[in-house]
Parts: C-alpha cells; sequence; structure tokens
C-alpha cells in the first residue's frame, strides 16, 4: 500500500455528487462498503489478464446519513494505491465441510504487503490529478 498526497483528502460533499464523479472516470464503490465508511476503487491493471490487480483506493466516511443514500454527507479519505496478489492453484488453508464452504468462500492472498511497482504508482497518480480535475468543483 503507498499512500499518496492529495487535494481530495478531507473533502466533504454529497455522496451522490461524489459518487457521479467517481463513477464517470472509471471508479466503483467496493462491495464490502459499510453504512458508515467504503471505498471507491479504480483498477489501474484492467488491461492485463494477470492473476494480480492493482487499484488506486479513495476511502469514504459518512459524516451525516449512510454510504449509498445520495443526500448523504460523506468525507474522503487519503488516497492510496493498492496491490493484492492473489494464490493460483490449491488453497493449502482450506477445510472442509458444509459450514466452512459458506465462511471461507475466498482464497488467503499471495502476499498481503505486495510491493507496488513505480509504473503502478505513477499510473495512480495520473488517475488522481485526473479524478481532483473532476471534483475542483467541489473542492474550497
Amino acid at each position: 500500500m503507498i499512500p499518496l498526497e492529495s487535494r481530495i483528502e478531507n473533502l466533504r460533499a454529497g455522496f451522490g455528487e461524489l459518487k457521479s464523479v467517481f463513477e464517470q472516470q472509471g471508479f466503483v464503490l467496493g462491495g464490502g462498503y459499510e453504512y458508515d465508511h467504503g471505498y471507491f476503487d479504480k483498477p489501474l491493471d484492467r488491461e492485463n489478464d494477470r492473476a494480480h490487480r492493482v487499484y488506486l483506493r479513495v476511502p469514504v466516511f459518512a459524516v451525516e446519513g449512510n454510504i449509498e443514500e445520495d443526500d448523504a454527507t460523506v468525507r474522503l479519505g487519503k488516497p492510496f494505491v493498492l496491490k493484492h496478489e492473489f494464490k493460483t492453484g490449491p488453497d493449502d488453508r482450506v477445510t472442509t465441510g458444509a459450514f466452512s464452504g459458506l465462511v471461507n468462500q475466498f482464497a488467503e492472498p499471495a502476499d498481503k504487503d505486495d510491493a507496488v511497482e513505480t509504473v503502478w504508482v505513477e499510473r495512480a497518480k495520473s488517475a488522481l490529478d485526473e479524478l481532483e480535475r473532476g471534483l475542483d468543483p467541489l473542492i474550497h
């Protein structure tokens, strides 16, 4: 994980306004969001069909209301680059049984703190610059 300096850190705005700009620029609200926080993610290696995925991730926190409510007020956190290398082949920590199959659906990452190469950091900075320009009307 590589944190990035940005003018959007601590920006407060309506969730609907922010979501619109983020989606126009290829970000999605990650599926694991909660009512009070979540992450806007943009894949940086979309053109590659490799096992790893690299993202520009921007945390979002509810200030008033709940995430996914257009009229909620939210605050953006510090953007960062995240590389998540997935294991290929059998998962050596798998246990069998009906209950464990319901709970343990996902493989552990190959390296939870995988190094992020310079090419991805530069691509993330470029995507972040574009996002900042899109959010300029909301930045005071």
